[in-house]
């Protein structure tokens, strides 16, 4: 009798393991974001399923109210008996989950609780992985590059539909590409798992049908662009320096033309290694409890559907955030000790000194007569810099990216639709 009980506590993870996934995959159907059949089966069908919980065997939760510094964090290890229901749970939640604390190596993780430091890595939220590759229309035998592998579960995802050896995954973190080229191939996926960073692409494999950042970049990575096979696609977020509204942006190489646009997204992941965002969490607790200046605005603030005027405010009102949590409509520019509060009615109330409704409007403006654009060209100059750009005329919106450091000057012209 003894020795079957191990059989069936096997065999009962076995089963919960299984309705932690079948719920996973149906959110995603059931809120629209997965729609392809072959990335469903390789998120759920048996034996060719994706398992979350060998690729993310362990992960960090926070035990902290509000933001205290230092941040409290807990170890959970999916082993362990006490820890094996909230992790299943984490793991399959959708949300981001967090596998790696200050580089780390992972075999050598201690269960437990921990204080301060930042996590390095960190499996991205399901439903943007999945639109992701939704989005690059993966198809057996495609090549794939993709860039900030991290745990690999979407390179994962994406070679069980190529087929193997047809993803590339660069990761900057060697614990990590160690870890994860061992659980990948653990699990019979032929995916290679290369050292690198990502800004540079993977040059030895090259071209790629289809290429993918799991980070977000702060402007269009040219030396990746011409890893492009012809007929390639490629698709990456843009980040300004805030969290609240990235960009998607959509690269298409039909031989010697680049075809590169623009669109406001609702997720993003976080920034490439040496870029961070800017943080609302020092503020947060303290609006609405400081007295301050109180006007009517001209106008109601606009819908979050309104994407492409969000995505211009991101860039063109640079370190500025919002509060997604407050009832109205919160903005806070941290470095300048400055936020806006907007009711429905366009009513203001505002801290600091930094005018941010004044500037947010200016945006508005601009945005409402280059025709309120929700798709923007991405420019390359013969000079390397980069421009993001709509209208035209004297009502044209544009704005400069960051220029890339040593931008490729063979890459260029103007990217169109």
């Amino acid at each position: 009798m003894s020795g079957r009980a191990p059989a069936r506590t096997a065999a009962a993870q076995q089963a919960e393991t299984m309705r932690a996934r079948q719920a996973m995959v149906q959110r995603l159907e059931e809120q629209g974001v997965l729609s392809d059949s072959l990335l469903r089966q390789a998120l759920l069908e048996v034996p060719r399923e994706v398992p979350r919980e060998v690729l993310l065997p362990r992960t960090y939760v926070r035990r902290d109210a509000g933001y205290p510094e230092p941040v409290v964090l807990e170890l959970l290890d999916g082993a362990h008996p006490e820890d094996r229901e909230e992790w299943l749970e984490l793991i399959y939640s959708g949300a981001s989950v967090l596998a790696q604390r200050n580089g780390e190596a992972l075999e050598e993780q201690v269960r437990g609780r921990v204080k301060g430091g930042r996590i390095s890595s960190a499996a991205s939220v399901v439903s943007m992985t999945v639109q992701m590759l939704q989005g690059l229309g993966l198809r057996p035998g495609l090549s794939y590059l993709e860039l900030g592998g991290g745990p690999g579960y979407s390179a994962a995802v994406a070679a069980r539909v190529l087929g193997a050896g047809q993803v590339t995954a660069v990761e900057c973190d060697v614990e990590m590409v160690s870890a994860a080229g061992r659980r990948l191939a653990g699990l019979g996926l032929e995916v290679d798992v290369v050292a690198g960073e990502g800004l540079d692409g993977h040059l030895e494999r090259a071209p790629y049908e289809r290429i993918a950042f799991t980070f977000s970049v702060p402007y269009l990575p040219v030396k990746v662009v011409e890893q492009l096979a012809e007929d390639g696609l490629m698709l990456a977020h843009l980040t300004a320096g805030s969290p609240s509204w990235p960009g998607l942006v959509t690269v298409r190489k039909n031989g010697s033309r680049l075809q590169a646009w623009v669109c406001g997204s609702r997720l993003g992941h976080v920034p490439v290694h040496g870029h961070s965002w800017v943080s609302l969490h020092r503020h947060r607790h303290r609006v609405g409890t400081e007295a301050g200046r109180h006007r009517a605005g001209p106008f109601a603030s606009p819908p979050e559907e309104a994407r492409g005027f969000w995505l211009a405010v991101a860039h063109l009102v640079p370190g500025l955030v919002r509060d997604f949590s407050a009832e109205r409509l919160t903005l806070i520019a941290p470095r300048e000790d400055s936020w806006a509060v907007v009711g429905p009615d366009g009513d203001v109330e505002e801290v600091g000194s930094r005018p941010l409704w004044d500037e947010v409007c200016e945006a508005y403006a601009r945005w409402c007569r280059a025709g309120r654009p929700e798709k923007y060209r991405l420019e390359v100059a013969s000079d390397g810099r980069q421009y993001i750009t709509a209208g035209a005329g004297t009502d044209e919106l544009t704005w400069e990216l960051p220029t890339p450091a040593g931008s490729n000057d063979e890459v260029r012209g103007r990217a169109s639709e």
